[in-house]
């Protein structure tokens, strides 16, 4: 099959053609030449800035409905959301409804009603294909830091500098450095007052990386985190004219970083010239870990007949060497007691609050709230009835389910729904009510998440099989030599002298 007859194959129109007509199909003489193709991309972004600015009328206009609903809920229920009712369930409606996480949607959501209710000269723009919504966001997310009444006036001035003096179309990146510069420039409060409200927002951040990695990452005041990055540059550049020191300095950034966070643990081996400096930078952090961690190892990797992986908990995979460490140091094992089938003890009505290890087997069971698309982790959430108490409700795993907060207020507000579907063989139960409750049974069946309008899709625990379960394919390996710790101890016993390093280029991560 060639390229044209690939792309006809390929073009696109709507599985809703009541509300989006036509048909999208690439002339397939586009690819006859270098300026036919280079054309076609041309067209395709006009079209991608077209389909933004609909996306955020229609979400704006999603939002709007949704405040028009009735959304009394439940009677008796305190207030929840801090009275932003409407607008969280606008944005589980629509990450619903987009496949999208609750974050992305609330983004989107804000982003939308933004563009199109305060600033319609960039919502102009963007429709047009004159910016891309990666510009537009630019303009919208500097202009919404100034007070309102002058944020439509900074986006008009900010969407003049959306090219250079001789007319090429800025990037995102560069557009986002000038419009800065610009709000400072133009702000009407002062720089003190701006700050003070700025220093609410630090806070720290955890996000998981590929390889056993992660990102942590701080919001602090400039002066702070300056200090703090050349207090660890200084401590890492001692470090590596140590004789024998074979790290890099970002690499030595990083111990020295890793060092001053963790307690001391319980060995406490740090020698006493490494608080100033001076010294070695112990490069394992084993012993200094004293938090709670949670790590899920299938039998044949505790025991060590299996090098496959294990789950750390908030995290993913970790190797079978770590989990097996990790275990080993683990100062008490939690158990759980559990019936013959392997399923924790149900307390039925006789307790309505789980104790400390049947709410711990729920929060390890489902990972995260259990509504689809939403990520907050069982740490955060909070331990529901599906079927409420009041309503006959029991207290036990089957009608358990982790939801967060937000979450948890639109069902106790009965404006979203979680409920069983009736099991596929119900002979010989009673049921009582739309939440299919089964008197004096086990509940049975799928658990359903419904939205608001009507929407509804499978809310199911965190999916562990793709880590703990069989593998099902290995992926070929290209041969070659891995180093091996004796290559270490060869070069701490035969040291070479650290290559120049410096920190010219290099750039700092706040």
């Amino acid at each position: 099959m060639d390229a044209a007859t690939a792309l006809d194959d390929l073009s696109f129109a709507s599985r809703h053609p009541d509300v989006l007509r036509g048909t999208l199909r690439l002339d397939e003489r586009a690819l006859d030449t270098p300026q036919g193709v280079a054309d076609a991309l041309r067209a395709f972004a006009d079209f991608d800035a077209y389909s933004a600015s609909m996306r955020a009328v229609l979400s704006d206009r999603h939002a709007q409905q949704i405040a028009e609903e009735p959304l009394a809920g439940r009677d008796g229920q305190p207030t929840r959301l801090n009275g932003e009712i409407a607008h969280a369930a606008a944005v589980s409606e629509l990450a619903t409804l987009q496949g999208t996480s609750e974050a992305v949607a609330a983004r989107a959501l804000n982003f939308s009603t933004l563009l199109v209710n305060m600033h319609p000269a960039i919502h102009e723009a963007l429709a047009s294909g004159d910016i891309t919504e990666a510009h537009a966001r630019v303009l919208v997310e500097q202009a919404c830091s100034l007070p309102e009444q002058a944020g439509e006036a900074f986006g008009i001035e900010a969407l003049a500098r959306i090219r250079t003096r001789k007319g090429r179309l800025r990037t995102p990146s560069e557009l986002r450095t000038v419009v800065r510069d610009l709000r400072e420039r133009l702000h009407p409060e002062s720089i003190v007052r701006r700050r003070a409200k700025a220093r609410e927002d630090r806070g720290v951040w955890l996000r998981p990386e590929e390889d056993g990695m992660c990102t942590l990452t701080a919001l602090l005041p400039a002066e702070a985190a300056h200090a703090a990055y050349q207090h660890i540059g200084s401590m890492a550049r001692a470090a590596h004219r140590a004789v024998g020191e074979y790290r890099t300095l970002p690499q030595l950034r990083a111990d020295v970083f890793a060092h001053l966070a963790l307690p001391l643990g319980t060995s406490a081996n740090v020698p006493a010239p490494y608080a100033a400096g001076t010294g070695r930078i112990p490069e394992g952090f084993d012993d200094r870990i004293t938090a709670e961690i949670v790590v899920h190892i299938p039998a044949a990797v505790a025991l060590g007949a299996s090098d496959d992986v294990a789950l750390l908990d908030g995290f993913g995979v970790i190797d079978a060497e770590t989990a097996r460490r990790l275990a080993a140091a683990a100062p008490t094992w939690k158990r759980l007691l559990t019936d013959e089938a392997g399923t924790p003890v149900g307390l039925g009505r006789t307790a309505y609050r789980p104790p400390e290890a049947f709410r711990r087997f729920i929060l390890f069971r489902d990972g995260t709230c259990v509504v689809p698309g939403c990520t907050c982790p069982a740490q955060r959430a909070e331990v529901d009835h599906t079927i409420e108490w009041q309503d006959g409700g029991t207290t036990d795993p089957d009608n358990l389910a982790l939801l967060c907060r937000k979450h948890h207020a639109l069902k106790s507000l009965a404006l979203f729904r979680l409920r069983r579907e009736a099991a596929k063989e119900s002979a010989g139960k009673k049921t009582s009510g739309d939440n299919q409750m089964v008197t004096g049974q086990t509940v049975s069946g799928e658990l359903v998440w419904e939205t608001l309008l009507g929407n509804t899709c499978p809310a199911e625990a965190l999916d562990r099989d793709h880590i703990l379960g069989p593998r099902t394919l290995v992926l070929p390996l290209e041969s070659r030599e891995e180093p091996q710790p004796a290559d270490r101890r060869e070069l701490l016993q035969h040291p070479q002298p650290p290559p120049e390093q410096s920190d010219a280029g290099e750039p700092p991560p706040f």
